[in-house]
């Protein structure tokens, strides 16, 4: 792989390029599947908000269970080795998805499938996270972090349409045989890769668990991760992760009447905004400073998403439309920034390890999240857990607001406070 020395710009790096294409393609198969796999639900087992809430929340277990050693496994292995058999082996889970529904269609087998789905995604993505600090030098980290979520958002126009679309065509099981043929192309794009990336860490023999604990206390101690930490970990609580994420499709089909089609139409849409929130990310940063966008971008998503209970049949698309808009727009700037500055933070070493604790402890909010989002929908009503939800989301960002984060403007800063943090752990 380039060495992050070699400073070349990003559409001559065959490398970069390499990664970008495959998580593309990746991207959009996998939005087919963020609609396909809850309407399986809906549609062939005819599940509830409680029931979709518990196939919601499974998915993210994984990241409680298996976070933490993730990240060592990630940091003992060769990155690219592990994003290429994460990539075979979703392929392989997603194909057995139509064939078992067909033969025997029930809960708890679709509940299986989703809890090996997600456990792949972990190894994935914190693989995925950790290589791109190999790939370029940190000059360029925002601008790579930018262009990678500029293609997803745009791709995530394209995977909810599509998905809608295939839904209707095919049935929603077929429809994620999409999302099969995108990791395997993938996984393709990814194996050609030079494996000339840094050998892994020795980590010294400790077990496993260790290593992993040192990346928690690495997370959790410093100055700037804990509070991006606890700002993202309560907003996947309560936003389009969590709890919305429980009950959106219910509501969107069961209350505003809405096909398929239309709600992949819909979600698609609203993409496009991500796409303008990934393109002008680098430009607001240097416009406001890191630590004013993250603010910004934090309050936004919750602010967005108290629109949604207010809609109705008649007035549902555009609501529903303007508030993924602003809400998808919000979580572009947001996520870039923080995943900049964390990788700028963090060693080239740790780095596995930063991105797992920090998947876990994030990520490992949305299984209760989704769950309790599931029995809210099914005892308060779906409008009440939407407004509930969006207001925990405004919240969200206190501790961020309340962080030395609010007052970093630029790169600098941010070097500065990282050799203040490394000087102080010696």
């Amino acid at each position: 792989m380039t060495a992050p020395s070699a400073v070349l710009p990003l559409r001559r790096n065959k490398d970069f390029r390499l990664l970008w294409s495959a998580y593309t393609v990746t991207t959009v198969g996998s939005q087919v599947s963020v609609l396909a796999l809850p309407l399986t639900a809906v549609l062939v087992l005819h599940a509830g908000a409680l029931e979709l809430g518990l196939l919601m929340s499974v998915q993210y277990l994984p990241f409680l269970l298996i976070g933490l050693p993730a990240g060592v496994w990630v940091d003992r292995y060769r990155r690219r080795d592990v994003m290429v058999f994460t990539d075979m082996a979703r392929a392989v889970v997603l194909g057995l998805v139509p064939l078992l529904m067909w033969l025997r269609p029930h809960l708890a087998i679709l509940l299986l499938l989703a809890f090996a789905l997600g456990a792949l995604t972990v190894l994935g993505d914190v693989a995925h996270q950790s290589v791109l600090p190999e790939l370029l030098p940190v000059s360029q980290l925002t601008e790579g972090n930018s262009t990678l979520t500029a293609s997803a958002s745009a791709s995530q126009f394209a995977g909810p349409s599509l998905g809608g679309l295939l839904v209707q065509v095919l049935s929603a099981p077929l429809a994620l045989l999409a999302d099969c043929v995108s990791f395997l192309v993938s996984a393709v794009l990814v194996r050609r890769l030079p494996a000339a990336e840094p050998e892994p860490a020795a980590l010294d023999g400790r077990s496993t668990w260790s290593a992993g604990l040192e990346g928690l206390r690495h997370v959790w101690n410093h100055p700037l991760l804990r509070p991006i930490v606890l700002c993202t970990a309560i907003a996947n609580f309560f936003d389009l992760f969590g709890m919305i994420q429980a009950v959106l499709v219910l509501f969107a089909v069961r209350e505003l009447g809405l096909s398929p089609g239309t709600f992949g139409l819909v979600v698609g849409s609203a993409s496009l905004a991500m796409v303008t929130g990934a393109v002008l990310t680098p430009r607001l940063v240097r416009r406001l400073g890191f630590g004013p966008s993250l603010l910004l971008a934090a309050v936004l998503p919750g602010a967005a998403l108290l629109l949604l209970p207010s809609a109705t049949p008649s007035d549902a698309v555009p609501l529903l439309v303007l508030s993924l808009a602003i809400s998808g727009f919000a979580v572009a700037v947001y996520n870039i920034s923080q995943v900049s500055l964390r990788q700028r933070v963090t060693p080239l070493a740790m780095q596995g390890r930063m991105n797992a604790s920090i998947r876990f402890l994030v990520w490992g909010t949305i299984p209760a999240g989704t769950l309790v989002g599931g029995v809210l929908g099914e005892t308060l009503g779906l409008r009440p857990t939407l407004l509930l939800a969006a207001l925990g989301s405004v919240l969200s960002a206190l501790p961020i607001a309340l962080s030395p984060v609010r007052k970093l403007r630029s790169v600098d800063d941010v070097a500065a406070a990282a050799e203040q943090e490394e000087a102080r752990d010696e």
